[in-house]
């Protein structure tokens, strides 16, 4: 969901997109939440935890995508290749600093999760920090390095924007089928044995390989594509591919790589882009706010957890929602607007 290039110079302002990202980032925040503290029968863990949930990381990808190219089409090779290492740079530097401000956390998690041996304890860390995430949201970071600099490579080396989008699409599907269990028990033995032996060291298929190079070269058809899809067409398309995600996610158990999220996040992307609101300082503070919200809220399942004791509100699924919810959404708001004053400039860096 980091904007690549986005508020660069003098140009156009996406507001449908800044207002599209901040609700994307607060269902991510909710899916978490929900999993964690909601029962298992409940309905939100289909409703918000498998559908909806599912749109945001595709758009995040193609958000990314779409900046970042859109400032490289505008530059020469030499220079795009800069801004692409500068970009991927920043992105490490956001997941290194955000893995230490996590650190208390994996702590922990750490001490109540069984206390594995020191060596083992490490090198889980280890293994997670370089193939997944210590923290269930931070792996979209280095997916999203790992993404652009794959597509960018391929593009570089002449490759068309269809056949990246073909190959993308091609592990996209390849990653589908290997984190559900509706489809990989349906394998041949030899290909479920060889699955295992990858999700052994590589842990998981939501990665900038299976996941983003599919949605971060939808970023780049985008930028390239200067004809805008009707509202209306992206408004019916959107809805008709979000009810098919919700088929998907009953039919086949499908919680984190869902097929139809593909066609879904694309209508939306195009919908929100081609949104002409009058610009307003709002939606900038909104795109910040998103930001704020998707990086920090697991620290907001952590302090419910320790002030539970004595909050007043009922520990009941709304209780706990807005025990949750209402004080991430204040201090994202709060980081926005202290982001803005000379004294507190330095909070940009942070996202």
């Amino acid at each position: 969901m980091i904007d690549g290039g986005a508020g660069v110079g003098k140009k156009r302002q996406y507001n449908g997109l800044d207002v599209v990202k901040v609700c994307l980032a607060v269902l991510v925040a909710s899916r978490h939440m929900i999993q964690i503290f909601y029962p298992a029968e409940s309905k939100w863990r289909l409703v918000i935890g498998a559908w909806f949930s599912n749109l945001a990381v595709p758009v995040f990808f193609i958000t990314a995508g779409f900046f970042l190219f859109s400032k490289t089409e505008r530059q020469s090779p030499g220079e795009g290749r800069v801004s692409v290492l500068k970009y991927c740079k920043r992105i490490v530097k956001l997941y290194l600093l955000w893995s230490v401000i996590y650190l208390p956390i994996d702590y922990l998690n750490w001490v109540n999760g069984g206390r594995q041996e020191g060596a083992a304890a490490i090198l889980n860390y280890l293994q997670s920090f370089f193939f997944c995430s210590t923290t269930v949201q931070l792996w979209y970071l280095p997916a999203l390095a790992v993404a652009v600099i794959l597509v960018w490579a391929a593009y570089c080396k002449g490759l068309k924007v269809w056949q990246i989008l073909a190959v993308g699409g091609i592990l996209f599907a390849v990653g589908c089928i290997s984190d559900n269990w509706y489809f990989n028990q349906r394998l041949p033995m030899g290909l479920q044995r060889l699955l295992g032996l990858y999700f052994r060291y590589f842990m998981t298929v939501r990665n900038g390989v299976f996941y983003g190079v599919f949605f971060v070269a939808l970023g780049l058809w985008f930028a390239k594509n200067k004809r805008e899809i009707p509202l209306l067409c992206s408004l019916a398309g959107t809805a008709v591919f979000v009810a098919l995600m919700l088929w998907e996610v009953r039919r086949c158990s499908n919680t984190n790589m869902v097929f139809a999220s593909a066609p879904a996040a694309f209508c939306l992307f195009a919908a929100a882009s081609s949104i002409r609101w009058k610009d307003r300082q709002i939606y900038i503070r909104l795109r910040v706010v998103s930001e704020w919200v998707y990086l920090s809220h697991v620290y907001f399942f952590h302090l419910y957890a320790i002030t539970a004791g004595w909050n007043p509100l009922p520990a009941t699924k709304k209780g706990i929602t807005v025990s949750i919810l209402v004080p991430m959404l204040l201090f994202a708001w709060c980081m926005a607007c202290l982001s803005e004053r000379k004294t507190f400039c330095w909070l940009k860096k942070m996202i």
